[in-house]
Formats: structure tokens, sequence, C-alpha cells
């Protein structure tokens, strides 16, 4: 009887064939010039952007008017970033495209532009969020709803339900149109979508082409566990991005205070909670059984550095510690 030896070998892992790549969304360096930026992403080993377009964003490099209107403008755009052998990963609009009133008048056009311009690019992803109404027609502030007592908060969450169902809709058929494939929703807060309920209600009344922007650092404050989701997400196939931005939890203030309620930029060591570079809010052995996890699940998308980081001395070099922690963690 003859053996052959490669009946012994190990199986290669098959769930993950293709690597996930590093990527830069460069709203992180926001005051450098565009070519700069591709210059530094290449030097941190960066495969892949995320390139931002409007809404929250002052899309510090990208022109939208003149990329939606100029083929030869879209060219030399498209030019330098391929010379440098990157490639666009995913526009974002990270928005309130259904917002009251002027404050968020320009959110939804500019959420809709950029499914426009992803068509004339090439690019088949875009990142968002999915935004957050008023509380009722006749509302004019933002009213997150976190807790169902008194009784008529369901009525509340009802017409924000309809609001939001009816806008995301509408967009995802622009963007089918468009050549769009994947709009990735931001599990930020104040948002609808934040969790996994959440994002399977609109995904459900939607459709399969809306999925999870998995930002791990919004759930470590908010209370939810990334692996978890990551975990579940994975099995209904939903995280269609994920963004390497880490938090770092001030206990001592947090057993206090609960949450957050001091202004966003207010000085670091009074908050419950900070950004921080990734890395320096959770170790290596947390972020390797993140991506461990996201393997496992089949998620072979990018991976983009965002990083706000108020104990860095400037956004780069926290964006540099963080390029060179998830190179030493992502499963690639």
């Amino acid at each position: 009887m003859s053996i052959n030896p490669k009946d012994f070998d190990m199986p290669v892992a098959s769930f993950n064939p293709n690597p996930m790549k590093l990527g830069l969304f460069t709203d992180g360096l926001p005051d450098m010039p565009f070519e700069q930026v591709l210059d530094t992403a290449c030097e941190m080993g960066i495969e892949v952007l995320e390139l931002g377009t409007g809404g929250y964003s002052c899309a510090p490099h990208l022109d939208m008017e003149k990329l939606l209107h100029s083929a030869e403008a879209r060219k030399e755009y498209l030019n330098a970033i391929e010379s440098r052998g990157l490639k666009i990963a995913a526009l974002n609009c990270s928005a309130n495209a259904i917002g009251p009133g002027e404050r968020w008048a320009s959110h939804a056009p500019d959420v809709m532009n950029t499914f426009r311009l992803a068509e004339l690019l090439g690019v088949e992803h875009v990142v968002s969020q999915s935004g957050l109404p008023a509380g009722s027609p006749n509302d004019e502030t933002l009213n997150w709803v976190l807790h169902t007592y008194p009784p008529e908060m369901m009525d509340v969450l009802k017409y924000q339900w309809d609001v939001t169902i009816d806008f995301w809709s509408k967009a995802a058929d622009l963007a089918k149109k468009c050549g769009v494939k994947t709009i990735a929703l931001e599990n930020h807060p104040m948002n609808m979508v934040f969790n996994v309920s959440t994002l399977m209600h609109l995904r459900n009344a939607v459709g399969d082409i809306i999925g999870l922007n998995l930002d791990p650092s919004h759930l470590f404050f908010m209370g939810g566990d990334p692996m978890m989701i990551a975990r579940k997400l994975c099995e209904e196939k939903a995280i269609y991005h994920v963004h390497g931005k880490d938090t770092r939890l001030n206990d001592h203030i947090k057993g206090l205070e609960c949450f957050e309620l001091g202004a966003y930029n207010g000085p670091a060591v009074d908050r419950v909670w900070n950004y921080v570079a990734v890395g320096y809010g959770h170790d290596h052995l947390w972020w390797k059984e993140f991506f461990a996890t996201l393997a496992m699940g089949d998620y072979h998308g990018p991976v983009c550095i965002e990083v706000e980081d108020p104990s860095m001395p400037n956004n780069l070099v926290a964006i540099q510690k963080s390029a060179k922690f998830l190179k030493e963690t992502m499963l690639s």
C-alpha cells in the first residue's frame, strides 16, 4: 500500500484566500496636498484609499464638482493614484442626509452626487452614515432615541424609520443605476443605524446593497462588542468596510459619569473616552483576534485608518503609528 505524503499536509485556510488590505481615509490629513498624501501613504505601506466627498467632510483631497463635469480632471486624478500603485477602495460621504432644516440641506445632494461620481471613477463601494431625522414632522432638532420610555418614544421611532427607509430606498436605487455594489453605513452614534438590529432593519427594508462600515472605536464607548458584531454580521454577509480606529476608555471617569456629555473637543483628560491611534486603546491581542474573526467570517475588504487622537503631536504621527501597528496585527 502506497502512502501519499500530501494526504498528511495541513490544509491552507480556505476562508482567507484574499487578505484584507490596509487603507487610509485621507480626511485624517486635511491640510496636506493631495499628491503629498499619496506619497505619504505609499511610504507607510498603504494599499488602498478612502476619499471624502462631502457631507461632514470638507473633501480636502477631492473636488466633486470638477470631477463630475470634467473627464480630463478625472483622468488626471486617477492617474495620480494609480501611477503610485494605489487604488480607491471607497468614496466616503458621511452625512446626515435626513436631518431637519437648512443645517443638513446639502447632505442629501452630496450623497447622491457621490454615487454619480463613483460611476465616473469606476468605484463600486461607498461609505456613509444612515443619518438621523427629527422626532416628528414639526420638530427642528435631531432626536436620538436610546430609551423607549415614555411609550410615546415608539411613535418617534416609527416616524424616524419611515423617513430613513424612504431616503435610503431612493438612494439605493440611484446607487444601483450608477454601478455601486455596496453602501457601507458606519455604526456611528447619533444615527439610526448604529448596531446589529438597526442595520438589519434598514437592510431588510432596502436590500442587501446596505451593509455595515464596522468601526470598533464607537462600539467601545457605546458598550458594544466589535468581535460579536463582526461574527454576527459576517454570517449575514453584511460587513462591507472596516475602519481601523481605536478608543481609550477612562474608566475612573466613566464609572462616575456613564456617558460623555462634555464638549466633543473638550480636554482629553476630563473625558469619559477619547479616540486614539490604533493600539493605544486596545492591544495587539485584541486586534489580532478581531481580524481573525473577520477573516473566519470571509471578510476580505479594506481596513482604512481613521484617526482623531488628541494625545499625539499631530494626525500624521497618529496615522504612522496606526499603520505600523495594523501591519503587525492584520492577517495580510
